[in-house]
């Protein structure tokens, strides 16, 4: 009863935790359904432990929720000196940029910190620091910025559950050595030390084993992991990579193996597995998803000490209370849902068989990955069931002798290649057929569907059998509202400087994509300054909204023009996403551009040049420009012209005055009612003329913040105020969309929602 009591109050207070840290409505139907079920079993002890623990914790959280609160209110600053602490396991280098962590001096609070590194050799001295470093720097503080697109990573959120809200970008700074003169802090600092030494002889490896033993030992997730092993992400095997209770248990089992060979006592083992764990848990970075298995190993060694063993669910309640200490937000996390999610799940696994665990833990982990990765791929329950026992028997093991023998070329060698013909194996089982692009599930779809996975195994036989139907049938509901939406969009991404534009039809009867944006780099760099492992633009605000929008391929791919900042990332939409056809203006197959950045990249996807008048399948809108063969430059840009929504729009990549000029004389009764104005709203474009006899009632902007070209220009503006035209620009308003149904739809923009306005029309 106690048992029950305690589980039940550490689920209400994680709840109530939630509710402080982000009100919101999944976190308030979660509060108020461990209420109810808490007023099920009202009884004394539960009572005592509420009010004793609840109070407590509920005071804590608010008082850190505050400060936090008072932490992210300190306004951006230029220029501002600061000093603190870098630790040497925590530096990324990727080309000449430094990102880390940095604890302040004062105040001791965490930002992120982001430097340029100035030469080749200040390069290899922080590739090779193995000290702790303290700094005094020069220095732009700002606010960790929230998303400018729909559906997009919120990286002030995540941060943010890692109590960090700020960054600084260094100008120059003065950095030393230091050790601290307090042993604990000593003996932490060493330890974070013998880490990063660990990590930079790891680096060392062949790949995959330097991965796999930057993940599995040193509890570190290396840029190059889900870049070269693609497979792990789309099947479902991160958990395996996060150094977790496996990995914890693990190393505990080999402890406890050897010490019984030395015959030493058990008590003595178990103090001995103890001081392993807590070392184990500093030099591993002090991650906060590993704080469960640590106090779970902890729990353990005080039964093998001779204390009283703990029931599973005290020892679950326990971890997740202590965890919520160390880290108030960490079920604000996917990491930290996955981790306790499963391990609640397995306290009542105890009469089900394996296949019949996996399917539950396969159920349960759906709505949450899918909930923020928008994918789930249909085999990965099956490939998780091979993995976990493949992983325990064989990789590990591997990792572990090919690290500690990395001195012995055969060895490493011979460990490398067993860990490669998994690794290939994964991603050769990633690219089968199954990898279904559901979308963004809302947050009261996934919380059915979580809480149906829970009573998928249940004793009683009616309800296991009820949950089983109910839960696929709202998963295929799911998947067909995802698929076959009502609704339309015309959306522009905000992508910096640059021009990306879908246009999503009601039922998805076809989907096109204007442009893909590219980020322009100026002057030359040498090599030890190119990134590595930086992510486009394409990849995490474009593809990633796709998926969240359940888009599995793109009809037609537009590319109005040659100019990088509108084609850049059209590489990364072939090979992240079926393209049916690629529309580009005549004569630009035979650039340079074409052949460079779209022709490798093509497989199976057809190439259609056009002109003026020529009808391509599945597009919404009519090519209107250009009239001729051309060199893809901007005065050749594709322009599109039609009625969506109820609303004539038109859009013409980076078509200058003259083009817009024949245009309006070639439709002399054109009338438009969304203008996308043409060149990121440069003067060379939007005719004021051509503009007038439009009449155009919406403006729309796509240009980068502080962009160097000073888009859009004041003639521009002075041209949509005479107009009096309704502006959106992405530089204040964000990702901007035209959701619409049939003849009627509405504006939403990313930033500034209060800016929204409302366009209708019968």
């Amino acid at each position: 009863m106690i048992n029950r009591s305690f589980l039940i109050v550490s689920l209400l207070i994680a709840t109530m935790g939630g509710c402080i840290y982000r009100f919101n409505g999944v976190t308030i139907v979660l509060l108020v359904l461990v209420v109810v079920i808490s007023c099920f079993n009202l009884n004394k002890w539960f009572v005592m432990i509420a009010i004793s623990l609840g109070t407590s914790f509920l005071l804590y959280f608010i008082h850190d929720a505050h400060e936090l609160r008072m932490q992210s209110l300190q306004p951006d600053q230029e220029s501002v000196q600061i000093s603190g602490v870098i630790l040497p396991d925590e530096i990324t280098i990727d080309g000449d940029n430094l990102i880390t962590n940095a604890r302040l001096d004062g105040n001791k609070h965490i930002v992120r910190l982001y430097a340029k590194l100035t030469s080749e050799s200040e390069k290899q001295v922080w590739l090779s620091q193995k000290n702790i470093v303290h700094f005094d720097a020069t220095c732009d503080l700002s606010r960790i910025k929230s998303p400018t697109n729909f559906n997009q990573f919120d990286a002030q959120k995540y941060y943010e559950t890692k109590h960090i809200t700020h960054q600084v970008t260094i100008k120059s700074w003065q950095v030393k050595s230091i050790n601290s003169k307090k042993i604990w802090q000593k003996c932490r600092y060493q330890l974070h030390i013998w880490h990063a030494r660990g990590i930079q002889n790891a680096a060392k490896l062949p790949q995959p084993l330097s991965d796999y033993a930057q993940a599995l030992i040193l509890g570190t997730t290396p840029q190059s992991l889900y870049d070269n092993n693609p497979g792990v992400q789309t099947l479902g095997l991160i958990h395996l990579f996060s150094v977790s209770g496996f990995h914890v248990s693990y190393v505990l089992m080999l402890l406890m193996a050897v010490l019984r060979r030395l015959y030493v006592p058990q008590e003595v083992s178990a103090w001995l597995g103890a001081l392993l764990l807590v070392n184990y848990f500093v030099f591993a970075g002090e991650p906060t998803v590993l704080v469960r298995a640590l106090i779970a190993g902890l729990i353990m060694m005080t039964r093998l000490a001779g204390c009283q063993r703990m029931p599973a669910e005290s020892v679950w309640a326990v971890s997740l209370l202590g965890s919520l200490i160390y880290e108030p937000g960490i079920l604000l996390t996917l990491g930290g849902q996955l981790s306790f999610a499963m391990t609640f799940c397995l306290l009542f696994t105890t009469k089900l068989n394996f296949w019949q665990v996996n399917l539950l833990l396969s159920a349960v982990s759906l709505p949450l990955i899918v909930s923020q990765q928008y994918t789930w791929h249909v085999l990965q329950t099956f490939v998780n069931f091979a993995a976990i026992p493949i992983f325990s028997v064989v990789i590990v093991p591997a990792v572990m002798v090919g690290f500690i023998g990395q001195t012995v070329p055969f060895v490493t060698h011979l460990m490398n290649s067993i860990i490669g013909l998994f690794a290939h194996s994964v991603d050769f089982i990633a690219t089968l057929p199954g990898n279904l692009i559901i979308g963004k599930l809302s947050w009261f779809v996934s919380i059915i569907l979580f809480l149906v996975a829970l009573l998928l195994f249940v004793t009683e036989k009616k309800i296991a059998q009820w949950a089983r139907v109910a839960w696929i049938m709202l998963l295929g509901i799911v998947l067909l509202w995802t698929r076959f939406p009502v609704h339309g969009e015309f959306s522009i991404f905000d992508i910096g400087q640059g021009d990306a534009t879908l246009i999503c039809e009601p039922f998805k009867r076809s989907v096109t994509l204007i442009d893909t944006g590219g980020q322009v780099t100026f002057g030359s760099k040498q090599k030890w300054q190119e990134q590595a492992f930086q992510r486009t633009k394409g990849e995490t605000v474009i593809v990633n909204y796709l998926h969240s929008q359940g888009i599995s391929h793109i009809d037609n791919l537009v590319l109005t023009h040659q100019d990088f900042d509108h084609i850049g990332d059209a590489k990364i939409m072939l090979q992240k996403i079926r393209v049916n056809h690629v529309i580009i203006p005549a004569g630009m197959a035979a650039q340079q551009a074409f052949a460079k950045e779209i022709k490798p990249y093509l497989k199976k996807t057809h190439v259609i040049e056009v002109t003026q008048g020529m009808m391509i399948p599945k597009m919404p809108l009519h090519i209107v420009h250009p009239f001729q063969v051309g060199k893809a430059e901007n005065e050749d840009s594709i322009a599109l012209y039609g009625n969506i929504g109820g609303q004539n729009i038109f859009t013409a990549g980076d078509l200058n005055q003259a083009g817009e000029s024949a245009i309006a004389a070639k439709y002399p009764n054109m009338r438009v009612d969304i203008l996308k104005l043409g060149h990121h709203g440069s003067k060379t474009s939007s005719n004021p003329a051509v503009i007038k006899q439009w009449q155009p009632k919406v403006g729309i902007v796509s240009a980068g913040r502080n962009n160097r070209y000073h888009h859009p220009h004041m003639e521009t503006l002075k041209t949509i105020q005479d107009q009096q035209m309704t502006l959106f620009n992405t530089q204040t308003h964000g990702m901007i969309r035209y959701n619409y149904t049939r003849k009627k739809g509405q504006f939403e923009v990313k930033l500034n929602h209060e800016l929204a306005t409302t366009t209708t029309t019968n």
